[in-house]
């Protein structure tokens, strides 16, 4: 069993608390994505899980084992890096097979387990390349295939992909989905890319100021997010955020929306996709009534950006079809079964029923 079972985790840098006080349940072959702003501490509990941060108090377990207080090596983990720390003058081979020769593992052994991960990896043409002859996405899958080698208890990666260039970054990521369901492994992987997040886990663990603001499934959050921030940080672009008082001051009224007790509202948000574009002024019930400051056309979809009077700047997302133009006055209908409400702790109405 490959679970892992964290239990009221803390961990300060002197008088500086990183982590405060992580309750975390991962499953056997689960993919799960720690994902947050940068400084919220994702990278430090993954260092904690690994065992290269000691932990200053709470427990971690794996399956039924205590590792709280087991170092590295004998937490039987996988980790890859940002960076992908090869030996530059061994080949491609010998850098997957380092970890074994260390370990004292036989010849033969050691020569299987690198054919099956560079198989795995579709690295059989490189085994013997040196890392200056590979491209980014090579030395990436040579990283990881270091790991498989040593069949570990679980992966564990961090920030894999930021070297690399955007072609390349969408390339690994399927990879990494590829080889998620052909190890069948349990992968923890942190980013701070919520596409990255969205795309590859089966849940995401959405962190900030060292602690947990939400777990769940990528769509999940998406639709349902806890609370301000976590309905801002994921997706992209983000969700508006309006004012409940600039909405009442703009003659806004809000009716049969999805959420219960809206006079407790002091934010409303909607996604982009959830707000209709239409050109001229056409005032009336869910509508609001802007300028076109900014477009933005990506091919499969165009962003409008409105600047709407006393409410501020909307973000709409609209077929690549869609002709408006800076300065044009539009009109913004809002679908009231689309909107999401906050009180004034920022948590949402619907989570709290």
């Amino acid at each position: 069993m490959s679970a892992i079972t964290i239990k009221g985790l803390h961990k300060s840098f002197g008088a500086v608390p990183v982590i405060k006080g992580v309750d975390l349940e991962i499953s056997d072959k689960e993919f799960v994505v720690f994902v947050g702003p940068s400084g919220c501490g994702k990278s430090t509990m993954l260092r904690l899980i690994a065992g290269l941060e000691e932990a200053t108090a709470g427990s971690l377990h794996l399956g039924e084992v205590d590792m709280t207080s087991l170092t590295a090596p004998e937490r039987g983990l996988a980790m890859v890096f940002q960076s992908y720390a090869l030996y530059p003058h061994k080949t491609v081979g010998e850098n997957m097979a380092f970890p074994l020769k260390v370990a004292g593992v036989p010849a033969a052994q050691v020569q299987e387990k690198v054919r099956a991960a560079a198989e795995i990896l579709q690295l059989e043409a490189l085994l013997e390349r040196k890392p200056k002859e590979l491209s980014g996405g090579q030395r990436q899958r040579v990283a990881i295939g270091r790991c498989i080698v040593r069949d570990p208890a679980a992966f564990l990666f961090d920030e894999p992909l930021s070297n690399l260039d955007a072609a390349l970054r969408v390339e690994m990521r399927v990879q990494i989905a590829r080889l998620h369901k052909q190890l069948a492994a349990t992968m923890i992987y942190v980013t701070h890319d919520q596409i990255e997040a969205m795309t590859l886990a089966d849940r995401i663990v959405v962190f900030s100021e060292g602690r947990i603001e939400q777990i769940g499934m990528p769509l999940d959050l998406y639709e349902n997010p806890a609370n301000l921030f976590v309905a801002t940080f994921i997706g992209s672009p983000k969700m508006n955020v309006m004012r409940a008082e600039a909405l009442t001051q703009a003659g806004l009224t809000v009716q049969g929306s999805r959420f219960s007790h809206a006079d407790e509202a002091v934010h409303f948000g909607i996604r982009p996709e959830h707000l209709s574009l239409e050109a001229g002024s056409h005032k009336g019930e869910n509508r609001l009534v802007g300028q076109v400051g900014l477009f933005e056309k990506l091919g499969g979809d165009s962003f409008f950006h409105v600047d709407v009077p006393q409410v501020g700047t909307l973000v709409a997302r609209t077929p690549p079809t869609a002709q408006h133009h800076e300065g044009d006055t539009v009109t913004l209908a809002i679908d009231p079964a689309q909107l999401h409400a906050f009180n004034a702790d920022e948590k949402s109405l619907a989570a709290q029923g």
